[in-house]
């Protein structure tokens, strides 16, 4: 046999030797590895408290009598996942010994795709919302959907094909998607019988993009009216559909009144309280427009939830206002129930999840830049429905503001028409709906 040779270098045998016993034991292991795996649960495990690590978590025993169900989101905007911690929250509140795991969908996809999935879409929608509206209103047209959905179809579930494994080889008792990726990538699973289990689908927004549309969903839960009227257009039958409303966590639903918000967050009772939101990133001229409504006539505290933007947190605190305790700066914070009771007047993104808890707290809503797709459609919905104002500019905003903080009948109006849009328990009502199927479904996948 001749020995390889890189140029005028020659390896030496007893080094080509080792790479291939090293090669040859490379393959016997992971041979026992994927033999290893067709007997490993990878999603409801006792060690790892929940965590998905596919291939690395040990097998063992079903924890719990109660029902197990998976909850998946994708981590493209923060609201599917809102929407599946309020599903979660909701289950183990009607079911104590459920077992419910909230997951990443791209936690099962390839690190590109992980990388670059919820990355385009948030640098899309952040400096470059014109495209990104163009792209989502082309997608709907029938003939663009038509002729693009083969090749995009193919490469989400090529890319989520362990997704797909997992879920055929884990014994679950229900699965629930708050995104249309996992719907997507599990579908013909259910078609063809190898997920036997119910696979339901909760639709995040005021509208229904043809991407959430498949024929093998047991049951979506949507906004209202005008979404299943949507989907039953886009060819998902009538009987499969169900308006509970967009799942709010249930502490939502729970009013202490605006004195003892204020006071929870110290806030002085006397003066008007505006919030100020821009979504998980922060997105928008928030410094610029905090610095105006704190100028009011009325005074106000500015209340600014910067989410994951410390730059913006800083540039807020350097303002005067700010470095006086009249603007008040938050990054995450789990407390947006207490400040949005603790408003008069809310400003802030059009996402579905923020909308609906603006709805339930009956927080007179400015809809500030909403990004064109489906966030325009949100804010067309709750304008419609007397429950939002939607402004484009800073200066908008601002006269907006001013008026209602000095006319609180017309925000009792706005408060008014907001409790009658809102559904308040529409994580409870799914919850229930989901529970309520597992028996039957168990017996039949036995």
């Amino acid at each position: 046999m001749k020995r390889p040779r890189f140029g005028r270098i020659r390896i030496p045998a007893r080094l080509t030797q080792r790479w291939r016993a090293r090669l040859r034991a490379q393959r016997r292991w992971w041979r026992a590895r994927r033999r290893s795996e067709t007997k490993t649960e990878v999603l409801f495990p006792p060690a790892g408290r929940g965590m998905v690590a596919v291939e690395t978590l040990a097998a063992g025993a079903r924890g719990g009598s109660g029902p197990r169900i998976a909850i998946l989101h994708a981590s493209a905007g923060s609201g599917h996942r809102s929407a599946a911690k309020a599903l979660a929250a909701a289950i183990v509140q009607r079911s104590p010994p459920a077992t419910v795991r909230e997951l990443d969908t791209l936690v099962f996809a390839s690190r590109l795709y992980r990388g670059t999935y919820a990355a385009s879409y948030n640098a899309m929608a952040a400096r470059a919302p014109a495209l990104w509206g163009a792209l989502y209103h082309s997608w709907a047209l029938a003939p663009v959907y038509r002729g693009t959905a083969p090749v995009r179809l193919a490469v989400d579930r090529l890319n989520l094909r362990r997704l797909v494994r997992v879920f055929e080889r884990e014994p679950c008792d229900a699965v629930v998607c708050t995104h249309f990726l996992p719907i997507e990538a599990l579908s013909p699973s259910r078609a063809h019988g190898r997920l036997r289990v119910p696979l339901y689908c909760v639709i995040t927004d005021f509208g229904a993009h043809p991407f959430w549309a498949f024929p093998h969903v047991d049951r979506y839960f949507v906004a209202s009216d005008e979404v299943a009227t949507e989907l039953v257009g886009l060819g998902v039958p009538e009987k499969r559909i169900e308006v509970s409303g967009i799942p709010v966590d249930p502490r939502f639903a729970t009013l202490i009144g605006a004195e003892a918000a204020r006071e929870r967050f110290g806030l002085d009772g006397g003066r008007p309280v505006v919030l100020v939101m821009g979504g998980g990133h922060g997105v928008g001229p928030l410094s610029d427009l905090a610095d105006r409504l704190a100028s009011l006539e009325a005074g106000p505290h500015v209340l600014v939830v910067c989410g994951s933007n410390r730059r913006l947190r800083e540039q807020v605190d350097q303002l005067p206002a700010g470095r006086t305790g009249r603007i008040r700066t938050f990054g995450f914070t789990p407390d947006v129930d207490g400040l949005l009771e603790a408003a008069d007047v809310v400003v802030s993104k059009a996402g579905g999840l923020t909308c609906s808890e603006a709805l339930v707290k009956r927080a007179p809503l400015v809809i500030f830049k909403p990004t064109p797709g489906q966030e325009v459609r949100n804010a067309r919905y709750l304008e419609q429905g007397g429950a939002a104002v939607h402004a484009d500019s800073v200066e908008e905003v601002e006269a907006t503001v001013r008026e209602w903080l000095s006319d609180p009948a017309a925000r009792e109006r706005v408060r008014q028409a907001a409790s009658r849009l809102a559904r308040p328990h529409a994580a409870e009502t799914i919850a229930e709906r989901v529970l309520e199927a597992i028996p039957a479904a168990a017996r039949r996948s036995a």
